[in-house]
């Protein structure tokens, strides 16, 4: 991550009555809705794919599972899949919604990949447990000791096993997970979704052959009924993310020995991953400046707690950002979101804009005009001594910072991930095509079942984020069997990436909440 169809009102109410007439148990009337705070969340950690070069304490599949207070058993589980280099808290929001505009008989999991079991957050924990955000800081970045523990950032040789972490070791870990929910409540519908890669990674368990790998040269068999991921779906969920047609499918070559891209830079192949010797061996997650980058994935956190605990306080941070701009706290973390400042297109939110005065520079997105506000610029207006946010009276930001900021920080969750696996970038790039039939890719991948899939489709994107229109869905919706009248695209045309799955109130939520409950009836 870098820093930087209509209908009348009449129509509507009737659908609306309808669906709180469905939505009732056939024994009465249906429990009141919880505010989305009200809403509560639990962790589920169970034995996830068992890949044989990680230790086995690691090989855990992992998820938030929210859920209404004193909530009986749900009539329609919704799985949700974080995006690129997100954690589950990126989905704490939208889970909340969901829950809160359902009802109670809606349960959202929003999964938390593997990677985050390396992340430490001792550092954030103790910040907020003694409310001063030093501590964090200090644990980070000035060696402080917590519980007799300073801070350590994983080097690679640490981690060879991560670089087995790739797409069908996550979608076994998903495939864990629905096989639990599937356990805890049998018949019950499930939806699968995900925002961003997790959409993409969606799309791809539904068109997963969960068969052990074939061997190389061998033809892999037909899947048995329940060994298809699509099968064990009632519908899919894209939030501003799901498979696009790219010009390019990683060669057996480039997958094993690695390949140089113009945006990401050169990426290490299988073959430099896996090396036997460890001196041969390349870092098994991302280290470059282009994508997923561990210290700011770390950097955030620390700025999110002087944000949430300090945040009309001058920043001390020593660090870019800031660069000796004064700005508060809350600022300096808004600066980091904002789509009036933020370069990378997958970090943007409708927060609210730092005041101050700013020069302009381009939008390497072109979707700003007249081009973004310089953070590096910034300094105060006059007779202010601190570039800030707007008095909480006048805030009027789609997504609110403060929000924000406490998804961000929900206990024992992260937001982003700090080490991002490479392999998961080589196996995507070996499926742009969304079939590894082929001799080579079987080896590795088994998505071949996707123009079997058949289930609904709600894909929602963001007119300033990655769908920007209805007709960037056609790739993958052409090569899938669904019938077009289960498929429905709605894009917001002024929507940044992160506004999707943030807002509030988020025009996306009773859209899917509709969707959702013609799943169930």
């Amino acid at each position: 991550m870098a820093f930087r169809n209509q209908q009348t009102a009449a129509a509507l109410g009737l659908t609306f009555l309808l669906s709180l007439i469905l939505a009732a148990p056939p024994n009465g009337p249906a429990a009141a809705a919880p505010l989305p705070e009200d809403v509560l969340r639990d962790i589920v950690d169970i034995a996830g794919a068992n890949e044989p070069h990680t230790p086995p304490a690691l090989n855990r599949a992992i998820a938030y599972r929210y859920y209404a207070p004193q909530a009986a058993r749900p009539s329609l589980v919704l799985l949700l899949i974080p995006g690129l280099n997100s954690g589950p808290n990126s989905l704490d929001l939208i889970a909340r919604a969901l829950v809160s505009a359902y009802g109670s008989s809606l349960e959202v999991w929003a999964v938390a990949m593997r990677t985050t079991q390396l992340q430490d957050r001792r550092g954030v924990e103790e910040a907020l447990a003694y409310g001063n955000p030093a501590f964090a800081l200090a644990y980070y970045y000035g060696k402080l000791a917590i519980g007799g523990q300073t801070f350590h950032l994983l080097q690679g040789p640490e981690v060879p096993y991560m670089a087995y972490w790739g797409v069908d070791v996550h979608l076994r870990d998903i495939r864990a997970l629905v096989r639990e929910i599937r356990g805890r409540y049998p018949g019950v519908p499930l939806v699968m979704g995900g925002h961003s890669l997790g959409g993409i990674m969606a799309a791809a368990y539904a068109g997963y052959d969960f068969a052990p790998l074939s061997g190389p040269g061998s033809a892999p068999a037909q899947a048995a009924s329940d060994e298809v991921g699509g099968r064990e779906l009632s519908g899919l969920l894209f939030i501003d993310g799901m498979p696009l047609w790219i010009p390019l499918r990683l060669s057996p070559d480039s997958y094993l020995n690695g390949i140089t891209l113009p945006i990401l830079g050169h990426i290490p192949g299988v073959n430099n991953l896996t090396a036997a010797d460890p001196r041969q061996r390349v870092w098994p997650f991302t280290r470059t400046s282009k994508i997923a980058r561990t210290r700011d994935s770390i950097l955030l956190d620390v700025l999110s707690v002087y944000a949430f605990l300090r945040p009309d306080d001058a920043s001390i941070f020593p660090f870019p950002p800031r660069q000796g701009v004064p700005i508060t706290n809350e600022a300096l973390l808004a600066a980091v979101f904002s789509d009036q400042m933020e370069p990378d297109l997958l970090v943007r939110a409708a927060v609210e804009t730092p005041i101050g005065i700013f020069d302009r520079i381009p939008d390497p997105a072109n979707i700003n005009r007249h081009g973004l506000l310089d953070l590096a610029t910034g300094r105060p207006l006059p007779g202010e001594p601190l570039i800030r946010l707007p008095a909480p009276q006048e805030r009027r930001a789609r997504v609110p910072m403060r929000s924000l900021v406490n998804a961000i920080l929900r206990p024992s969750g992260d937001f982003t991930l700090w080490y991002f696996p490479w392999r998961l970038i080589l196996d995507f790039g070996l499926a742009t095509n969304l079939d590894t039939s082929d001799s080579f890719a079987r080896q590795y991948l088994h998505l071949t079942h996707v123009r079997d899939i058949t289930v609904p489709i709600l894909a929602i994107g963001a007119g300033h984020g990655i769908i920007r229109s209805a007709g960037m869905t056609d790739f993958y919706l052409q090569h899938i069997a669904t019938p077009p009248g289960n498929e429905m695209v709605k894009i917001f045309s002024d929507y940044s990436h992160l506004d999707i799955e943030d807002a509030e109130p988020n025009p996306a939520v009773p859209l899917i909440v509709d969707w959702l409950k013609r799943m169930v009836h």
